[in-house]
């Protein structure tokens, strides 16, 4: 009884450990479910843009669809990264919800939580006391990787998930049936990177119940059938699949992990360590381990406390360090980085490629390591030492890191600051936007068809807030063949100069050379903001502003694209 009740103290420690870590990163004011002050930049834009377009969206099959936010390049609430797995509950009482309504503050702070009781429960798998669990706990509560996530895919930011699957698997006693395909059914509602990590755990955990006995095939088979069944089922309504023909995209062997990761700090996790050059795009697989974790890693093989990673190539245990293995090797892709010098790219098999460009940041695949390597060393220091030396050397390990990184987790706080807002600003500031945006236009689109357009912050939150569809967007994946489709059909119009009414068109330069020709006298063709603007019979939309309503005709001059666009000139 007695060790149950302090293990529950343990885990309401690291839970309440959880939550104080929330409010020092980022506030309370992120919980205020009006408030998109702090969501209007980046990915985290793209992420809040996309349940926004999705509430109130018509309810379509799968129900994650989303058809209002890219037009014929529309895909899904999955494929901007905005939680399924709570975007489409929300959906159903959307009447209900306040204008402007964000859940991810929401999300931080159920993330925080169970970043810490996971981390907690990891530890204590891996023999900890319950002291010396709350201290890993915190270590992995303030992992760089897990801070620099929640900032900028916020989605991204559920490595409990990962604490989970490692929990499952490192419990003496096999789980119950249903505990395994319910976490395959989370993951596959929050991100699928994730799931990727998360399923791979759960199968390597079966193959070693099955190696030691712990479980009979029958149950096993169940557990198989119904967690890949629930996985493949939350894809489907979640619209995953929606994008199966984006094909290759780039940035395979860029978004990588560099041979250094763990004392790469990049500039902002540590005032002490010294700086270590890397490359331009390996920030995916940021990984630094900490000055704490560094100092527990020392203490940890000048006592011999490590001699136990031995059993790491057990049979119960084996299958897990494989994989691992096999996650740090796809992290390094094929073109290794070794500070800020990349090797040539070692040839690899087409299938092994295809996967690659499928998950192009692969330098993600370290966080299970990761996390393996935070928790399993403070085990390790403190089944060694012991309580009474341990933990006040954990005590002083963490506080020393929070002082040394506080650059990094501070970043946020600092830069994100109250008042609350129920809009963000915008780069369409000119009075004309507003003039256009009530002129009774059904569309915005973007000649040049760009599913990451340059404008899509912009043009997405003009495009929703007066009620436009518009592919002038920004999409974790599309189908290619749908994006030739829509240029062919741009181009088509260019050809013939058939342009719809309803719709306002931005142009790059090339786009507004070739339309010149079609221009009627009553149409808009202006320059607004340094952006080439097109509509037809729309020319009053800019009187009394001070905009020649034809002024693309005639500035800036027609020069090469190349010209124009080291000129600065709207491309």
């Amino acid at each position: 009884m007695a060790e149950t009740r302090q293990n529950a103290l343990g885990e309401f420690a690291a839970v309440m450990l959880g939550i104080a870590a929330f409010f020092v990163f980022a506030g309370w004011w992120v919980l205020i479910p009006t408030n998109l002050a702090w969501l209007g930049m980046a990915d985290r834009a793209m992420h809040t843009l996309g349940w926004m377009y999705y509430r109130d969206a018509p309810w379509q099959w799968p129900p994650g669809a989303s058809p209002g936010l890219g037009l014929e390049l529309a895909n899904s609430i999955a494929l901007v990264d905005s939680l399924p797995l709570i975007a489409m509950p929300l959906k159903l009482f959307s009447a209900w919800l306040p204008r402007p309504f964000q859940y991810w503050g929401y999300w931080w702070v159920v993330c925080f939580m169970l970043q810490g009781l996971f981390s907690y429960r990891l530890a204590r798998a891996f023999g900890a006391t319950a002291a010396i669990a709350v201290c890993a706990a915190g270590f992995a509560l303030i992992t760089p990787a897990f801070f620099f996530r929640l900032s900028l895919h916020m989605a991204l930011a559920g490595h409990w998930l990962i604490l989970a699957a490692l929990w499952l698997y490192a419990r003496e006693q096999a789980p119950r049936w249903w505990t395994w395909p319910l976490l395959m059914l989370v993951t596959a509602g929050t991100h699928i990177y994730l799931l990727v990590m998360v399923a791979p755990i759960w199968l390597a955990a079966i193959l070693s119940r099955w190696l030691t006995g712990r479980d009979r095939t029958a149950p096993l088979a169940r557990e198989l059938v119904l967690g890949l069944g629930g996985a493949v089922l939350m894809l489907y309504l979640g619209g995953a699949f929606i994008g199966l023909g984006s094909g290759e995209i780039d940035g395979y062997g860029a978004y990588r992990l560099n041979l250094l990761f763990p004392v790469i700090d990049y500039g902002v996790w540590s005032k002490l360590m010294p700086r270590v050059p890397h490359d331009t795009f390996d920030y995916e697989g940021i990984s630094f381990f900490g000055i704490g974790i560094f100092a527990a890693l020392l203490l940890a093989f000048l006592s011999r406390a490590t001699k136990p990673i031995n059993a790491m190539l057990s049979r119960r245990w084996a299958p897990l360090t494989i994989l691992i293995v096999l996650f740090f090797v796809f992290a390094l892709s094929n073109q290794i980085g070794f500070a800020d010098y990349g090797f040539a790219p070692i040839p690899i098999p087409g299938f092994v490629r295809a996967i690659g460009n499928m998950f192009r940041s692969t330098g993600r695949f370290v966080w299970p390591l990761l996390y393996i390597v935070t928790i399993g060393v403070v085990v390790l220091v403190g089944r060694r030492f012991g309580n009474r030396w341990a933990v006040p050397f954990f005590v002083i390990a963490f506080a020393a890191q929070v002082y040394d990184s506080s650059d990094g987790w501070t970043i946020f706080r600092n830069t994100m600051s109250p008042p609350p807002a129920t809009s963000w600003p915008t780069a369409w500031s000119s009075p004309f936007w507003e003039r256009a945006g009530e002129a009774g236009f059904t569309h915005l689109r973007g000649i040049p068809v760009r599913y990451r357009h340059r404008d899509w912050l912009p043009a997405e939150t003009f495009a929703y807030r007066y009620g436009l569809q518009t592919d002038m967007i920004y999409l974790g994946r599309v189908d290619e063949r749908e994006v030739a489709a829509l240029a062919a059909r741009e181009n088509e119009a260019i050809a013939t100069g058939n342009f719809d009414d309803k719709t306002l068109y931005i142009l790059n330069y090339a786009a507004a050379r070739r339309i010149a020709p079609h221009v009627q006298p009553d149409d808009l063709f202006a320059v607004v903001q340094d952006r080439f603007v097109f509509a037809r019979h729309a020319a009053f939309l800019v009187d009394g502003l001070g905009i020649s309503a034809q002024g693309a005709l005639t500035a800036p001059p027609w020069v090469p694209d190349d010209i124009a666009r080291s000129a600065g000139l709207p491309y």
